[in-house]
């Protein structure tokens, strides 16, 4: 948690990210096959996608910045995309596998809607049954080194099933498996107070703080008493290169629910972590307060209309200080009386984190939504838009 305040589940740092591949949502249903994608020098771990028979929506892969690799000796001239797309299907007893390129810039953070403004090329679509490989030669053409996949089974032969551990007494953690790529968490709170935030990691994990986070950062509660939380999950890949192949490291022996804060600013577990994810929580909720202070003249002038109400609103939210002052630490330490003061102290720099990403967060979200908002004017107004979602973000 060194780099930022995660307000989102994926953050789970042992999952099966690669950097520069980003799969889609996990499907609902369950598949007979999966894909495999295996890393460009076989060294580092697979990704895994499950397609659903019942493929209502597009199942994909999405391969940019560091994970295309280019061809050393592409002919000059060769126009480089910015993006491969690997669309699956299946049909009968095979999985349909569609290749396309993008070219030019697009933004990480809106995908696939930027895509959709690109120029695209489809290479070709193949097919494969289970446990075929199959290649995209015609990659070549745009510069780019062919990528072979192999179709696998959905479920796999062994299923990851780490021993469970919770260091929060009022607050059980369970785990099922449900494919090669997710498992499904659950936390049970059995106390008679509100939970706001969790942590989970594991046995294997280092000094970094490595671990999954959730937290609603002042917003209403994640996990009622006598509620239940679910979540999807990643599936650990780690491993080291040996012989020039991939082999996995064993399981982690515990999946560990290490922390819990709850709405009262009382928590239990790891004081380290409970006191980062309350200086998240806080950070956000005391920069979200700033926003709405700050947009409320804006929203008032009726002098302007909502296009220039967004500029001005989105102008004041950069030019927003992210920087705590003293007053805010004191504020802070005084809303956790629970929290050794070491710990609260040490957590500090975390408000600011969270300060700051809340002012992304929010330029970012009305940045997204301004063309819904002009387009559906005056049934979708600026203020009522505010009201029902940028103040609850």
């Amino acid at each position: 948690m060194a780099a930022r305040c995660l307000r989102y589940l994926w953050a789970f740092a042992f999952g099966y990210a690669f950097m520069g591949v980003s799969a889609a949502q996990p499907p609902t249903d369950n598949g007979r096959f999966a894909v495999e994608i295996r890393s460009a020098d076989g060294l580092g771990p697979p990704e895994y996608v499950t397609i659903p028979d019942a493929n209502r929506s597009i199942i994909s892969s999405l391969f940019y910045g560091n994970s295309l690799h280019r061809l050393t000796n592409a002919p000059a001239g060769t126009d480089e995309p910015s993006a491969l797309r690997m669309e699956y299907k299946v049909e009968g007893d095979s999985v349909l596998i569609a290749a396309t390129v993008f070219y030019g810039a697009f933004d990480l953070q809106n995908t696939p809607g930027s895509l959709e403004k690109l120029r695209r090329q489809t290479l070709a679509t193949h097919s494969g049954k289970l446990n075929d490989s199959v290649a995209f030669p015609e990659m070549e053409q745009v510069g780019l080194e062919p990528v072979t996949l192999r179709i696998v089974t959905a479920q796999p032969e062994s299923p990851y099933r780490p021993l469970t551990r919770s260091d929060a007494p009022s607050v059980q953690l369970e785990y099922a498996p449900f494919d090669r790529t997710f498992g499904t968490l659950t936390l049970h709170n059995l106390s008679s107070k509100d939970v706001n935030a969790f942590r989970v990691g594991s046995s294997e994990e280092t000094e970094s703080g490595d671990g999954m986070e959730e937290d609603k950062g002042g917003l209403p509660v994640l996990i009622a008493p006598d509620s239940s939380y679910q979540a999807r999950i990643g599936v650990p890949h780690s491993g080291k290169p040996v012989n020039g192949t991939f082999v996995e490291d064993p399981q982690p022996q515990y999946l560990i629910l290490q922390s819990v804060l709850f709405a009262d600013g009382s928590y239990e577990g790891d004081a380290r972590f409970a006191a980062e994810m309350a200086a998240c929580a806080f950070g956000a909720k005391v920069q979200r307060l700033r926003i709405k202070r700050s947009a409320e003249p804006i929203l008032a002038d009726d002098s302007l209309d909502d296009g220039s109400k967004i500029d001005r609103i989105r102008a004041e939210i950069q030019q927003l200080s992210a920087s705590p002052d003293a007053e805010t630490f004191a504020q802070f330490h005084a809303q956790y009386p629970a929290f050794p003061e070491d710990a609260l102290t040490k957590a500090e720099s975390h408000i600011g984190r969270a300060m700051m990403n809340e002012n992304e967060s929010m330029d970012h979200l009305i940045q997204e939504n301004e063309p819904l908002i002009l387009k559906y004017r005056p049934l979708l107004t600026l203020a009522r838009w505010w009201t029902l979602i940028a103040e609850g973000h």
